[in-house]
């Protein structure tokens, strides 16, 4: 395993990166798809400075739209990152589902069946992994039963796991990563301070509630030998502070790497 982050897409972040030993960054995209045009600056940077990019995410896309000429722009978005990620080095593409709405969770998978044999064969034709991402960002795939219906009928989809969205719904994050670990294509590393059992700030992994001894256990587990990314996420850990954030959060997970 590697420890990363989620690069705000400057050069000074590669350059940090080689000052630091991070081998990886990632890169996510929501409106803004102004990055797509940065390929060729992004692979210049990844070449001068050593850095891989591990996969890019894109969010807020809802394919399952009852709007049709939205469903279809949307799932233009999606191709057009895959081109992106294909691009720049980057093996893996994640995303949501869509918004569930008002139908059950067979409904909203019978939906997203209508369009993913598309995406899954429009990613395979690139070389990339296909994963969900399990925040609610217009997304219905955030665990089980969502995640048994799709990912028994789709066996080359997996999940990019960031272990503190069950924990602010209340859910066993260790359960989900026991039972599904062996479908984790990608992680995310972010930790958050629970007050009165509710989130009150996302801070560096280390400095909350969550334990990362059981995360990467569980991982190596199920054998997983992909990245561990960093989400710096709130106003304290972002600005001034980002930088200085990832190394916190760094020096506590590179414990729990393998020698």
């Amino acid at each position: 395993m590697r420890i990363g982050f989620i690069t705000n897409l400057v050069e000074e972040d590669f350059a940090f990166c080689q000052r630091e030993g991070i081998p990886c960054v990632e890169i996510n995209l929501n409106y803004d798809m102004a990055p797509l045009g940065m390929a060729q600056k992004l692979n210049e940077w990844r070449t001068k400075y050593g850095v891989d990019i591990s996969h890019v995410g894109l969010f807020g896309r809802d394919f399952i739209s009852k709007d049709e000429f939205e469903r279809a722009e949307h799932i233009k978005d999606l191709k057009k990152c895959m081109d992106f990620a294909a691009d720049i080095g980057a093996p893996i593409i994640t995303t949501g589902g869509g918004e569930q709405g008002e139908r059950t969770v067979r409904e909203a998978c019978d939906e997203l069946f209508k369009v993913l044999p598309g995406l899954l064969e429009y990613a395979h034709s690139k070389g990339l992994k296909y994963a969900f991402y399990n925040c609610h960002w217009t997304n219905f795939v955030t665990g089980p039963p969502s995640w048994d219906r799709i990912l028994d009928r789709h066996h080359e989809c997996g999940i990019k796991f960031d272990p503190t969205h069950p924990l602010y719904d209340h859910k066993d994050w260790v359960s989900q990563l026991r039972d599904f670990g062996g479908k984790v294509y990608h992680a995310h590393a972010k930790d958050t301070v629970l007050v009165a059992g509710r989130p009150w700030e996302d801070v560096p992994a280390g400095m909350g509630c969550l334990d990362w001894g059981a995360f990467f256990a569980l991982l190596y587990h199920h054998g997983y030998a992909g990245d561990v990314n960093i989400e710096p996420h709130s106003g304290t850990w972002t600005g001034d502070r980002f930088y200085k954030g990832i190394l916190l959060a760094k020096r506590h997970l590179d414990q729990f790497l393998l020698p």
